[in-house]
């Protein structure tokens, strides 16, 4: 695969064409651990977090758009035009699934494998990536260029053990962030190779994988967007760039067309389709668009806070939307962001030939990744509202630049403090010790992706005043036959929303399968005014009405259920002929069954 090629020619190059020793420093002990070894440690690390992963089942939007998505499971239609018409900005994605389950059905744990594979092969392409980029000629000459692997190791193995990566890999569906960063990464890795290889075939070769992988990630998920200008970032931090230079990127920043013009021709509006995933309650609009900005201020701080302190991990936070920009939260996010970047600059200023006393040109590296960190983020976090304010799975890409400075300041601390020789051991050893914590960390948040019934129980506690985590909870808890807890769940969400057609809905299917009628019959006609459409409010009223002897009023929800969900008017005769009841006719059954699962 693309990712491992990458990762191994940039090694196989490592090897081939050792990196300079600067001039007065002692060449790096023969006894510092290999490649090898150190590349091997950071897959192990990926395997250790991701070890009960394989396991976990479909949760939250994976019922929707894998387990019951029919056009998954045909792989011809899903790889013609009219996947790519159905799914015009994550068509790689969904080709996945349906390679997916070609191979091997719904048993999630082949869908489970191969993001595990994903993610194993991001942390490859960062691995490679810091390699490469100690060998460009900004920072080929800087004291920490021998101990690059030092470097790299620790920024993989952050990356690939953070817990918080979680909600990127566990979670099946959000495959869409990371394969679109496996193509994002690759891209750069594409441009580095092509910039650093000699004049030929070969580096004709790496300029057209570079474009060619970006428009595969744009075809993945908009993330991908910022593709081009992380291309242009590393080009001017890493290189001593000329004019005929940029006009060779022509060609590569030319391909941000590409998101924009899907947009015009979909007709979608961007907000719509980034908030496709995971909306919040039927009805519910995103923020305005200042209005996003400004919350977004304050959250990507507590995705930074994530990052450094990764506790408090949720699925559906309870999150403020900020309605001023003079919000004591938005101010103070305001001024940790502001400080991150002025630091950024700060690092790339120094690191000038011409600046007094400039820094060691490794901090041009670190500069990268915190413009990284902040143009990763910009298509989420920016001023496109999303209905979902903060969500996880978001970091996944822009904490790549994070990781990297991060490993490039243990490096810096480490040759401060102790002699070249020790330096790069020191620094494995102390990114090793904080990646183990992390790994047991993401073992640990992954048993709450184990089930509906587990990631939702870890929400409604960490957000006992939102309503979605309850409702949730409220459906799979009697999914999986547990309907006296269904019900109380329910009933906390009614309490939070008590509008909530789908809650109402809900709770009269579980009490309707409990025997409960006269308890179900309210909550269903309460749902079918709220949601006269609800067919599953519907077809359960409908039963209660037939069960009760008012078959003249059944008949005629029968006949509204039939003509709104005729798919669900089957699935309803196998449920009723499954349990020695068949129907009558279309209009509806002799013995309905007593609730549409």
């Amino acid at each position: 695969m693309m990712p491992r090629s990458l990762a191994m020619e940039a090694e196989r190059h490592a090897q081939l064409a050792p990196l300079d020793t600067p001039a007065g420093e002692a060449p790096p002990s023969r006894a510092r651990p290999g490649s090898a070894a150190l590349f091997a440690a950071v897959l192990v690390l990926g395997v250790v977090a991701y070890a009960n992963a394989l396991g976990g089942a479909f949760v939250f939007d994976d019922v929707i758009h894998i387990r019951d998505n029919p056009l998954v499971r045909d792989l011809s239609r899903v790889a013609s035009l009219d996947g790519l018409r159905a799914y015009p900005h994550r068509w790689l994605a969904y080709l996945t699934f349906a390679l997916n389950y070609r191979t091997g059905g719904l048993a999630p744990a082949g869908y489970h494998a191969f993001n595990v594979a994903v993610h194993l092969a991001n942390a490859a392409l960062v691995y490679a990536l810091v390699l490469l980029a100690f060998r460009t000629p900004r920072l080929v000459t800087s004291t920490l260029a021998p101990r690059a692997r030092a470097v790299a190791f620790v920024a993989a193995a952050l990356f690939v053990a953070h817990p918080l990566q979680t909600q990127a890999v566990t979670y099946v569906v959000q495959r869409m962030t990371s394969l679109a960063a496996l193509f994002y990464l690759s891209s750069v890795l594409s441009f580095l190779r092509w910039r650093l290889a000699e004049p030929g075939g070969a580096r004709a070769r790496w300029y057209a994988a570079t474009i060619a992988l970006a428009l595969l990630g744009m075809k993945t998920k908009e993330i991908a967007f910022t593709l081009p200008f992380a291309i242009l970032l590393a080009e001017l931090a890493l290189f001593r760039t000329t004019r005929a230079d940029l006009l060779r990127l022509v060609p590569v920043l030319a391909t941000a067309v590409v998101v924009p013009a899907t947009h015009l021709w979909t007709g979608a509006p961007l907000s719509g389709t980034l908030s496709a995933l995971g909306a919040l309650a039927p009805g519910q609009a995103p923020p305005g668009r200042l209005e996003y900005l400004a919350t977004q201020l304050a959250v990507v701080v507590t995705y930074l806070f994530l990052i450094l302190v990764p506790v408090g991990q949720n699925v559906d936070h309870d999150y403020p939307i900020h309605r001023s920009f003079l919000a004591p939260e938005v101010l103070s996010g305001a001024a940790v962001l502001l400080a991150l970047a002025a630091l950024g600059a700060w690092l790339a200023w120094r690191t000038r030939a011409r600046a007094t006393r400039p820094l060691d040109p490794a901090a041009r590296l670190a500069a990268f990744g915190i413009g990284w960190w902040f143009l990763a983020l910009a298509v989420e976090s920016s001023i496109i509202p999303i209905v979902d304010v903060i969500v996880e799975h978001r970091v996944y890409l822009p904490s790549v630049g994070l990781f990297t400075a991060a490993a490039l300041g243990i490096a810096a601390l480490a040759a401060h403090r102790w002699e070249p020789a020790v330096a790069a051991r020191r620094t494995i050893v102390v990114g090793a010790a904080l990646a183990m914590g992390l790994a047991a960390a993401a073992f640990a948040r992954n048993r709450a992706w184990a089930s509906d019934v587990s990631i939702w129980t870890d929400s409604a506690l960490k957000s006992p005043g939102k309503t979605r985590p309850w409702l949730n909870l409220g459906t799979a808890l009697r999914e999986a036959g547990r309907p006296e807890a269904a019900v109380a769940a329910l009933r906390r969400a009614l309490e939070l929303d008590p509008a909530s057609s789908y809650g109402r809905s809900q709770l009269g299917a579980v009490l309707a399968s409990m025997g409960r009628r006269a308890e179900a019959e309210p909550e269903l006609r309460a749902a079918l005014t709220a949601a006269p459409e609800d067919v599953e409010a519907l077809f359960n009223y409908a039963v209660i009405l037939w069960e009760t002897g008012r078959r003249d009023e059944a008949r005629t929800l029968f006949a509204r259920f039939a003509a709104l969900a005729p798919d669900s008017l089957q699935q309803a005769k196998r449920i009723a002929r499954a349990r020695a009841a068949p129907p009558a006719d279309s209009a509806g059954p002799r013995d309905p069954p007593a609730g549409l699962r």
